[in-house]
């Protein structure tokens, strides 16, 4: 009886031993969790195992969560393919596209055809990325997009497009290239384009390098280098930035621009500073300003105010109007004040300290 009861417990003993075994092996064999499938086929391809799973599939790879319409998984190899349909979730960021390829040892996924990409925020605002094809590494959290791309933040009201965008979830940076333009709806519906453009902070800084241009509708900038700054709403321009309107044409060594209300409510020129505009009725910009340093006031998208200081020269021609003589002012001194009204009036010119100048009129 004695001998009965230790052999049924070796026996009991190793068929626990032959289970453990077998399902460590099937574990193994399978590092997904298959929550469905309408139709499940296994089949030995050489010395790998293939399960294709087809119709309503579900499954689980570690924490990443998938749904598609057909995968194929190499099982030894760690590789799931799968098509139509797929939806991937990864913690904040959720992805899909019609196809994908999922490389569990490395966690890297190559998705491709319709990618969709959303990254939601802490603050419940989200940012979002389309292309044709994306990389996603998922252990560096890098994300890389290719062809057609158009990302949109929701919390910063930016939009973007570009051939390639770069993106590193941790550190909030990222870089666009080849025709990248960035979209600053909030800004009076601003346009920058470069052919490099990055982002720092999640947009808190913007930097845009080479063949600059900024355009918005009431005037467009060139410059070789930008600088953006969200909590400022200001605008850094450097490398021969040049400024064009309907009303004035300026240069200068540097520009900073500032934005309120959505729209550009002041602009700073910094040495060697020449700008020329148009006075009432001219039909073209044939007055100009310069200095060491000219300050712009705007008002709904205007310039009413114009502060030019140090090194102050001047030439304003005015055209005969109903209301005034043709005149022509020449002069030079150290600080210059001009007021401008509806329609490029010039109200009233101010010139102070060591003034020297011309003045002409006729009749």
């Amino acid at each position: 009886m004695m001998k009965i009861s230790i052999y049924i417990r070796l026996l009991f003993l190793i068929l626990f031993i032959f289970c453990f075994t077998l399902f460590a092996e099937q574990t193994d064999l399978r590092p997904y969790k298959l929550i469905n499938a309408d139709k499940l086929i296994v089949k030995k391809v050489n010395e790998e195992v293939v399960t294709n799973l087809i119709g309503k599939v579900h499954i689980f790879y570690g924490d990443t969560e998938f749904f598609a319409d057909t995968a194929d998984i190499f099982e030894k190899q760690n590789i799931a393919r799968m098509w139509g349909n797929v939806q991937i979730f990864d913690d904040s960021l959720s992805l899909y596209a019609d196809k994908i390829d999922y490389f569990r040892e490395t966690e890297k996924l190559y998705l491709d055809g319709n990618v969709f990409a959303e990254e939601a925020h802490v603050d419940s605002t989200i940012r979002t990325f389309e292309a044709d094809h994306v990389e996603y590494f998922r252990n560096e959290r890098e994300f890389y997009a290719l062809d057609n791309v158009f990302s949109y933040d929701q919390r910063e009201n930016i939009q973007a497009e570009c051939g390639r965008l770069n993106y590193y979830l941790n550190d909030g940076y990222g870089y666009l290239l080849v025709r990248p333009q960035l979209r600053l709806m909030d800004q009076d519906s601003l346009e920058i384009s470069a052919e490099k453009i990055e982002y720092f902070k999640d947009y808190e800084k913007v930097v845009a390098t080479f063949n600059v241009e900024t355009v918005s509708g009431d005037f467009k900038i060139n410059s070789d280098f930008l600088l953006y700054f969200a909590d400022e709403e200001k605008a850094i321009y450097q490398g021969n930035p040049s400024f064009i309107s309907d009303f004035a044409d300026a240069i200068a060594m540097e520009f900073q621009i500032y934005f309120g209300e959505q729209k550009i409510s002041r602009a700073m020129l910094l040495d060697s500073c020449q700008v020329k505009f148009k006075t009432e009725n001219a039909s073209e910009k044939n007055s100009w300003v310069s200095a060491d340093q000219i300050e712009f006031d705007f008002e709904d998208g205007k310039i009413t105010f114009c502060d030019a200081q140090f090194n102050v020269a001047s030439y304003f021609h005015q055209e005969k109007t109903e209301s005034r003589d043709f005149t022509i002012n020449e002069a030079t001194g150290v600080r210059l004040l001009i007021n401008i009204s509806e329609g490029n009036k010039i109200d009233t010119i101010d010139m102070h300290r060591a003034v020297q100048g011309m003045y002409k009129f006729k009749k």
